[in-house]
């Protein structure tokens, strides 16, 4: 259903003034009717009603229509002044009266209209607040205008005119207040019961049934029973209100406000001299709307922070959930990139033995012992490569890792066996330097085994890249705090400075063909493991340091 909001503006655009005409002509019929319909226990011979709901249509039109329905509203309080409530006609305070009530409607609508979002059906404590505010100063301005102007014209005595200003004023607000949030609601389609969930809609209707129920039988027990004093017994009708306006929202304080307000005049009609005093009521009616209105925003507001909430867990979980896909994806990546990093190595030297054995077989005069050399290399740096892949393998998958106690000597001296032919080949010199009695440590031998092979590699190609003399010393010592620290110190140029930074995060490297995944690597298994891996950017030389936790059993 379109909301009659957006009906108005489009009429308004279009200059479509016969269509508002109409609009405006049905309107101050309704208003004269329901303002006849509900002229009861007036105080004579002002016409001061307790409960008057025609404010509301006045206001509801105003919020909804703007400023080009103020002919309108004002045309309708003077014929209702006329008609309905007989005023003295013709003389001063009659204009004064009649227009200056229906102004003060049309000044009320334009602020509600300008300061909150009532017109868009929302009904929150802050917008509920400034509508209640400019409620009462427009009711007060309204019969003060009223009253003011009767009594300048000399028709109304001055004893009566407070009374006849509260009971004016009270029911204007009470009538301002109970029933325009509903007509704002009926105008945009969405007052209960009109869930977009069936679910919802029966439960809806299940809880309308309900409350309309209590309300009777609650009206029935406070004014039906003689023993009962009606205005004593009157504070039990807060309790289905209120209950009502808590499942319901907004949109259920505001249906049933009106029908209560309607309830509690048609009893006090019905028994007449046995109930208590109209303005006496009026306060009642008043406590009891606001109330349940205020319930009713804090139920709509905390309802809307849950669906809030509920979509944020919603988002968080979705957010998650491709978090995890892209933490897969990146480890499947990183073990692919790793794969081709570390298996290089085996790799080749399985090629460079290989090769070898195809011209030792191919020589006549080749030994046998010297071939069967040469294919154990072969199956030996296979088998490392095989065992390489499944270690980093489960790495990558779960986090495993094949833990036993070693020692760091043989640590560094397994590293060494990856790279010596290079260290050879390239006329680097080697030096290790093991402190006496260091504790063994708890790792993966395979892993720790690819750290090292990488920080070993890094060096090579530093060190190759500068001038004689080229070395590399790796040292291993008690660090403190349990901890086992092995340094890798090179002679090269040293890393550069805009890498440092970065050094250790994926795709950061300063090797033209290099992919930035190695170091990554290398600390993601450090960490695993307990330990941590840091370039020490205060030695004159490039040292990295892989710190163990020491297992000193």
């Amino acid at each position: 259903m379109t909301p009659l909001t957006h009906r108005l503006e489009g009429w308004k655009h279009e200059g479509a003034r016969g269509r508002l005409l109409v609009l405006g002509a049905g309107f101050v019929a309704l208003y004269v009717a329901v303002d006849a319909v509900t002229y009861i226990f007036p105080s004579e011979p002002f016409a001061a009603t307790p409960w008057n709901p025609q404010p509301a249509l006045a206001l509801a039109l105003i919020v909804l229509g703007g400023a080009a329905f103020a002919p309108a509203v004002l045309a309708a309080a003077v014929l209702a002044e006329t008609f309905v409530r007989e005023g003295p006609g013709g003389g001063f305070g009659f204009i004064v009266a009649s227009s200056g009530m229906g102004l003060a409607y049309v000044l009320t609508g334009l602020a509600v209209r300008s300061k909150t979002r009532i017109a868009g059906g929302e009904l929150t404590l802050r917008d509920l607040t400034w509508f209640v505010a400019f409620v009462a100063v427009g009711a007060a301005l309204s019969s003060i205008v009223y009253v003011g102007a009767y009594l300048l014209d000399g028709t109304l005595p001055q004893e009566r005119a407070t009374r006849v200003f509260l009971r004016l004023a009270v029911g204007d607000v009470l009538g301002l207040i109970g029933v325009t949030p509903l007509l704002v609601y009926l105008t945009r389609g969405t007052l209960l019961p009109l869930p977009a969930a069936d679910a919802r809609r029966r439960a809806a209707l299940r809880d309308f049934a309900v409350f309309v129920l209590a309300l009777v039988l609650t009206l029935l027990l406070v004014f039906a029973i003689t023993p009962f004093d009606e205005f004593r017994m009157s504070y039990l009708l807060f309790l289905p209100m209120i209950a009502f306006a808590l499942r319901q929202g907004a949109a259920g304080a505001a249906l049933a406000v009106p029908l209560a307000q309607l309830g509690v005049i048609i009893s006090l009609y019905v028994l007449g001299e046995r109930a208590a005093t109209a303005f006496e009521f009026q306060m009642l009616l008043l406590a009891l709307s606001l109330t349940t209105l205020y319930f009713g925003a804090l139920a709509e507001e905390r309802a809307h922070a849950a669906d809030a909430l509920a979509q944020r867990e919603q988002q968080l979980r979705e957010q998650q959930a491709r978090l995890n896909q892209a933490q897969r994806m990146a480890a499947a990546a990183e073990l692919a990139a790793s794969l081709a990093h570390e298996l290089n190595q085996p790799l080749s030297a399985i090629g460079t033995y290989a090769g070898a054995c195809r011209m030792l077989a191919a020589g006549g005069d080749a030994s046998r012992r010297e071939l069967q050399e040469a294919l154990t290399q072969v199956v030996r740096e296979s088998a490392r490569a095989g065992e390489f892949v499944r270690r980093m393998r489960d790495f990558f998958r779960t986090g495993a890792a094949d833990v036993e106690r070693t020692a760091p000597s043989d640590l560094i001296e397994a590293a060494h066996d990856q790279v010596r032919d290079r260290l050879e080949r390239h006329g680097v010199l080697w030096t290790s330097r093991i402190e006496p009695g260091l504790p063994a440590v708890a790792v993966d031998r395979v892993q720790i085994g690819a750290v090292l092979g990488n920080l070993l590699a890094n060096a090579i190609e530093a060190v190759v890249a500068a001038p004689p003399p080229r070395a590399i010393e790796v040292r291993a010592l008690r660090s403190g705090d349990g901890l086992v620290r092995i340094e890798v110190e090179d002679s090269g140029p040293g890393v550069a400075l805009e890498v440092r930074d970065r050094l250790f995060q994926p795709m950061a490297t300063s090797k033209p063909g290099g992919m930035g995944l190695g170091l990554a690597m290398a600390r993601t298994i450090a960490q695993r493991h307990g330990g941590s891996l840091w370039l020490d950017a205060t030695r004159s030389r490039t040292t990295f340091c892989l710190e163990l936790p020491a297992d000193d059993r």
